[in-house]
C-alpha cells in the first residue's frame, strides 16, 4: 500500500528556518496561506516531499540548521 503524496512546507527567516509542516497536499496548501497571512514579510516554501518519512501528515518535523530548502 502506498503513502498519499505529501508536501513539505517551511517558514524562513534569511537563512533559518522557523517552522516545517509536512502533509497532504490539501492540508499543505491551507497551512501555506495560513503562514503567509500570519508573517506576511516572511518567505514560505511549499514543495513536494521525496521519499515517504516517519512522519505522520500534520506532525511537525525537527528543524535542520542552516537553510536547505531542496525539499530533499
Amino acid at each position: 500500500m502506498s503513502l498519499p503524496p505529501r508536501r513539505r512546507v517551511r517558514l524562513w527567516f534569511g537563512e533559518y528556518q522557523l517552522a516545517d509542516y509536512i502533509g497532504e497536499p490539501a492540508s499543505a496548501a491551507r497551512h501555506e496561506a495560513a503562514l503567509r497571512r500570519r508573517f506576511p514579510g516572511l518567505e514560505v516554501t511549499n514543495l513536494p516531499l521525496g521519499e515517504p518519512t516517519e512522519l505522520r501528515a500534520g506532525q511537525l518535523a525537527p528543524i535542520p540548521l542552516p537553510r536547505d530548502r531542496s525539499g530533499a
